[in-house]
C-alpha cells in the first residue's frame, strides 16, 4: 500500500512540476527540456546507466595516457566559435557512457563518437576496429581563451566533465586542483555514500561573440534524479553559476550535501612531520573559510588519524570554499604539480539555503594521489531541497567581499619537543596575519578556547617579512578526551580587524609528550 501511495505521490508531483515550467519555454535554452526529462525519471525506477559493451579493460592506464585528442578535431573549431570541446576515450576504469547533445534553435542534437577525433598513433598494439560501433563518449573538455581579448590568444583547458557528476575548472594561470561535484549522498555516513551520475549533456551553441556557454545536464541516482544547468565565464577568474531542480525517488535521504568540493591534504607547514617527504607543503587547498552572517572564518587544514567529520553551523550562509592560500613555489618545490597554481573554489549561495551547517570530512592517507578532503553545506536532516542556486568561482584570490585581515601561516609546537623553561605541557600556535585594514595602532589578539583547557595571554607582535602581524597563543590542556578548538581573531580594541583563525587541535598534537 505504502509504494502505491509514494508512485502515486511521485505521479502527481511530476504533473505539478511539468505544469509548472515556463510557458515560453522555448526561449529559455535547454534546461526546461531537462526538467521533464528529470521529472519524469523520478517516477521510474533507476536503472544504472550500463557499461559499454566493449571490453575497456583493455585500454589501461598507459594507453589511456597515450591515446591524444587531435587538436585540428576540437567540436565547434571550423564555424571558429568562443567555445570548443574536446571528447574523452573511453578505458581504464571510465567504463561507463555520457550522452551529449548540442541544443540549437530549441533542439537536441546527438553527437557521437567517432575515432576520428582521436590520435591512436602510440597505441598501435591496442586493436579498436571492431569496436567503435559499441563505443561512446565518458567525458568531454571545455576549451576558451579564458576571457583573454587579443585575437592570438590560445585556446586553454577551461572546464571538464568526467565521472559520477565530478568537475574541474581553470582560471588564468592556474593548474588543475580540486573537484567539485553535481550533488553528494550520504557521504558523511561510512559505508553508505552515493555517487550521483551526470548521465547526460546538452551544450548550447554559443554566438560567436558569446562570453558565456550554457549546459544542461541530467542528474541520476537510486535516490533521487535532477536537472543542472551551468552557466561558465572563464576568466582571470572561471565562474559557473548552477541551477539544480531536484526530484526525489526516495521519501527520505538522511544526507543531502549541497556544492560539495573534494581536495587533497598531505601536509602542511602546520604538520608535525614530512613523511620523509622533500617537498614542504603538499596539498591542493590550505584550508576551509567560511562567510556567515557579519563572520569570516578561516580554519587550516590538518592531517587527522583515521576519520574525522566536522559540522560547522551556518544558518545563514553567505559562502564557504575550500582555498589554495599560499602561492609560493619555495612552500613546494615541486615542478610537476604546481601546487602554488592551485585554485581554490568558492561557493556563494544565489538562493535561500535555509538552516543548515558546513561539513568538513577528512581522511587519512599516506601520499598525495588520494583526495581525502570533502566540504559541503547540509541542510536539516531529511529534507531534500527542491531547488539549488549558487555560483562557483575558481580563483586565486580571496573573494571581493572579504576585506578584513587574512591568515597567512600557522605553525604548531609539539609540546613533546618544546624544551624551553616553562613551556611543559603547553601548545603553542604561531600564526600570522596579513593585509590588515590600515591601523593607528598595534592590533589585539582576542582568543577563545572550547573545551577543557587553560588559554595564556596571547602575544602580537609585528612581522615585516610579510607586512603583517604575528601572534603567538599559548594552551594548557586539561582533558586530551574532549574535543578542543582555539579561536583567535586581531580587533582594534573593539571591533575585528582579521578574520577569525579556527583551529580544532588533533587528539594527538594534544596527547603528545
Amino acid at each position: 500500500m505504502k509504494s502505491a501511495i509514494h508512485s502515486i505521490s511521485l505521479s502527481l508531483t511530476f504533473a505539478l512540476l511539468v505544469l509548472a515550467l515556463p510557458a515560453n519555454a522555448k526561449d529559455t535554452g535547454c534546461f526546461p527540456h531537462v526538467q521533464q526529462i528529470a521529472a519524469q525519471k523520478a517516477g521510474e525506477a533507476f536503472v544504472k546507466t550500463p557499461m559499454m559493451k566493449v571490453n575497456t579493460g583493455r585500454i589501461t592506464y598507459d594507453h589511456y595516457q597515450r591515446i591524444k585528442f587531435l587538436g585540428n578535431q576540437t567540436f565547434w573549431r571550423s564555424e571558429n566559435l568562443p567555445f570548443q570541446l574536446e571528447f574523452m576515450h573511453p578505458g581504464m576504469h571510465f567504463i561507463r557512457p555520457v550522452k551529449l547533445f548540442t541544443w540549437e534553435d530549441n533542439t537536441a542534437k546527438p553527437i557521437t563518437f567517432s575515432k576520428k577525433y582521436f590520435d591512436y598513433t602510440e597505441v598501435k598494439d591496442l586493436k579498436l576496429e571492431n569496436d567503435e560501433p559499441n563505443m561512446d563518449f565518458t567525458g568531454f573538455r571545455i576549451l576558451s581563451k579564458l576571457g583573454r581579448s587579443e585575437a592570438n590568444a590560445p585556446y586553454n583547458e577551461t572546464v571538464v566533465f568526467q565521472g559520477a557528476s565530478y568537475f574541474r575548472a581553470l582560471g588564468q594561470d592556474q593548474r588543475y586542483g580540486l573537484s567539485a561535484r553535481g550533488l553528494s549522498i550520504n557521504t558523511s555516513l561510512e559505508g553508505q555514500e552515493e555517487f550521483p551520475d551526470y548521465t547526460q549533456f546538452w551544450l548550447e551553441k554559443p554566438a560567436k561573440n558569446a562570453q558565456e556557454l550554457v549546459i544542461c545536464a541530467l542528474l541520476d541516482s537510486p535516490s533521487l534524479s535532477g536537472a543542472s544547468r551551468f552557466v561558465i565565464k572563464p576568466g582571470k577568474s572561471t565562474d559557473i553559476e548552477i541551477e539544480t531542480q531536484l526530484y526525489p525517488r526516495k521519501d527520505s535521504i538522511s544526507e543531502i550535501g549541497v556544492a560539495p568540493l573534494t581536495s587533497m591534504f598531505f601536509h602542511g607547514e602546520n604538520s608535525p612531520h614530512q613523511y620523509g617527504d622533500y617537498r614542504p607543503e603538499v596539498h591542493d587547498s590550505d584550508g576551509l573559510l567560511i562567510h556567515n552572517d557579519d563572520t569570516w572564518k578561516w580554519q587550516p587544514l590538518v592531517e587527522v588519524a583515521y576519520f574525522n567529520v566536522q559540522s560547522i553551523a551556518a544558518d545563514n550562509l553567505q559562502g564557504f570554499g575550500l582555498m589554495q592560500r599560499d602561492r609560493n613555489f619555495n612552500s613546494y618545490q615541486d615542478l610537476e604539480a604546481w601546487y602554488h597554481a592551485r585554485p581554490s573554489v568558492w561557493v556563494e549561495p544565489l538562493n535561500a539555503w535555509g538552516n543548515g551547517h558546513v561539513q568538513l570530512m577528512r581522511l587519512h592517507t599516506n601520499s598525495d594521489t588520494v583526495d581525502n578532503v570533502v566540504a559541503y553545506w547540509k541542510g536539516e536532516t531529511g529534507k531534500v531541497p527542491q531547488r539549488l542556486h549558487y555560483r562557483l568561482s575558481w580563483r586565486s584570490a580571496a573573494p571581493d567581499t572579504h576585506q578584513l585581515g587574512k591568515v597567512h601561516a600557522t605553525r604548531v609546537t609539539n609540546r613533546a619537543v618544546d624544551s624551553l623553561p616553562g613551556h611543559e605541557g603547553i601548545i603553542r600556535f604561531i600564526v600570522d596575519f596579513n593585509e590588515l585594514p590600515k591601523l593607528k595602532t598595534a592590533p589585539k589578539a582576542k582568543t577563545a578556547l572550547r573545551g577543557s583547557g587553560k588559554v595564556k595571554m596571547a602575544i602580537v607582535q609585528e612581522n615585516p617579512y610579510i607586512k603583517g602581524w604575528r601572534v603567538i597563543a599559548q594552551i594548557i590542556p586539561q582533558n586530551c578526551e574532549t574535543p578542543l578548538e582555539l579561536d583567535i581573531e586581531l580587533t582594534n580594541g573593539g571591533n575585528p580587524v582579521s578574520e577569525t583563525w579556527s583551529y580544532p587541535i588533533p587528539q594527538s598534537l594534544c596527547n603528545a609528550q
